[in-house]
């Protein structure tokens, strides 16, 4: 799922029982809302287990934590896991700032959060 219109992308693909979801660009209150429909979409069964890998995004804004902290928040109400990865750089910083690592499982790579779901 793609589209060029509002400087957001969203990728995903499939790993077992986890959906890695990729976004690439900004995500901002123009697009958060088409963010949190594909987080929905793709964690929408029990058991499904979303990893949300940030290492393509370039700034997010207080609608995209929102955004994250509902999908998180559903994704484990339905018995599935809700991790994030990649974030690094500037992105990491406003995690940081908002104090809002502790209120996610957060992994540094892909990798280690597929692992983590095993």
């Amino acid at each position: 799922m793609t589209s060029d219109g509002d400087a957001l992308r969203i990728d995903h693909l499939r790993q077992g029982n986890a959906c890695v979801v990729i976004p690439t660009g900004r995500i901002d209150s123009t697009n958060a809302g088409r963010l949190l429909d594909t987080l929905r979409a793709l964690g929408g069964s029990a058991g499904n287990h979303l990893v949300v890998d940030l290492s393509a995004v370039l700034y997010l804004t207080s609608a995209a934590f929102r955004v994250l902290l509902v999908a998180s928040d559903e994704t484990e109400g339905k018995a599935g896991r809700f991790i994030l990865c990649g974030l690094a750089g500037h992105v990491r910083e406003l995690f940081e700032m908002g104090g809002l690592l502790e209120a996610f499982a957060v992994q540094g790579t892909r990798e280690a959060a597929l692992a983590a779901l095993d």
